[in-house]
Order: C-alpha cells, then structure tokens, then sequence
C-alpha cells in the first residue's frame, strides 16, 4: 500500500463518484441482450456509458464508431487529469494515447496504412508513403516518445510503458503499486496473447477488473489510484466497443444482402 498524499484528495472524491456510477451486471446483460445497432445505442444513451455513444449516429459505421471512443477515450483521460495535482497531470495524460497501441503497432510492423488510418485525426500525420519514414513522422507529434517501439522486432506498447515510468514519481512508495499494475496489465497482455485460437477471453478480463480493482482500494490518494480507475474505464470501454463492433457489421451484413 502506498503512503497518502493529501494532494490526490479532490481526484479521489471524483473518482470515488465515477466509481459508484459503473454499469451494474444487469446494465451489461440488457446491452448484450440488445441485437440491433440503433437499440443498443438508444439503451445505451438511457443508462450510464451514454457519455461514449452521444454523438454516434443510429447506422455508424465501424470505423466511425472507433473513431468516435477513440476520441471519447482521449477527452475521458483529460478530464481525469485536469483533477489531479499537477506531480501527476503529465503521467495522466499520457494514458490517452493507449487507445491508439494497436493501430501504432501495426504500423511499426510496416506495410501500407488502410484508409481509416490516413483519415484519423491522431494517426494521419503520421502516416508516411514509406514505412521508413515513420519514426521521423513521430517526431512532431505528441508520439513522439513511442518512436523507441519502433524497432525490430516492433513493440509500441513497451515505448509506451517505458515513457510512462519516466513520468512516475520519484519516491519507492509511490512507484511501488504503480510497478505492480504495470505487471498486472502485462501478464493480461501475455495471457491473452497465448491463449489458443478461439478461447473466450472473459476469464481473463474478469480476473484482470479484481486486481485492478483491488491496487485501487489499496492505494487510495496516490497515483496508483487514478492509474487504477482509468484501466478499469479502459476495460469498460473495450467491452462496450465489442458490442458495438458486432451489430455494425451484423447490421452492414443485412444492408449488403
């Protein structure tokens, strides 16, 4: 458990408040029970994930809807850092990139960018004609600490851990349970990538909420903390992401049939 730090104070009480308002596992079982793209969206904009669906038309496309929690995704983390005390707005704010690993590690790999890349906001700047010219294209942007995942072999998510730690606090005790999330957050990463073809990933994903749920009980006022709460968000939002995938395509099916 990390020593408190009475200046998280005001970023504990909101998160505490966010936390009371997560959907419950009946809210979950009428999203799932909900086959039709425009329902889901209408029982979402009832209940309380309606912040990532608000401005989603009721026939969004799926890069549309990627796009769009992409960017909701990225407003979410900057609101939570505009709560925290100023040692940890920087290191906040750097977890808004997270919903752009994957993307990034396909273009590390090299090969050419699909359209929906070269439209995006974040990642069209950084779209080079060659591959080669990628890491230079980081360089002014944001991104730009992720230029160390472009490697061989490729790993973004690694760059991006590596910078995040830089921006941790100093103290052992304060980095102490940020080290143990980080681990959490990568034997998901492993388990996940092991699993064989086809097997269900909800085990998993409920045992990663547990723990995750558990550094933040134990680490209140800390960095841990707000680290903590927003890969449970993260998590929430993958879910719902999920659900919203599967009926734009089910619903794209019947369009093209």
């Amino acid at each position: 458990m990390s020593r408190a730090d009475l200046s998280f104070a005001y970023a504990q009480s909101r998160l505490q408040a966010r936390l009371g308002a997560r959907p419950a596992a009946a809210d979950w079982q009428q999203l799932e029970a909900t086959r039709d793209l425009g329902a889901l969206l209408q029982v979402l904009r009832g209940g309380p994930l309606a912040h990532w669906t608000a401005r989603l038309p009721a026939r969004a496309g799926l890069h549309e809807i990627e796009r769009q929690l992409r960017d909701e995704w990225r407003h979410t983390v900057a609101e939570v850092a505009d709560w925290q005390p100023a040692h940890w707005r920087e290191a906040t704010l750097w977890m808004r990139w997270i919903s752009y690993l994957p993307a990034l590690q396909k273009l590390a790999r090299g090969g050419r960018a699909p359209a929906w890349m070269r439209a995006d906001p974040v990642l069209g700047p950084i779209v080079a004609r060659e591959p080669r010219e990628r890491i230079a294209a980081l360089a002014g942007t944001p991104l730009a600490p992720l230029a160390t995942g472009f490697v061989v072999p490729p790993d973004v998510a690694r760059g991006w851990a590596l910078h995040w730690q830089s921006l941790w606090p100093a103290a052992p005790a304060a980095r102490a349970p940020l080290v143990k999330l980080l681990a959490t957050m990568r034997a998901h990463r492993a388990r996940l990538a092991g699993a064989p073809a086809g097997a269900t990933s909800r085990d998993s994903l409920q045992s990663l909420e547990r723990e995750l749920e558990r550094i933040l009980r134990r680490n209140p006022l800390s960095p841990a903390a707000t680290a903590a709460y927003l890969c449970l968000t993260m998590l929430e939002l993958q879910r719902l992401r999920g659900l919203l995938a599967v009926r734009s395509m089910r619903d794209a099916a019947l369009v093209a049939a």
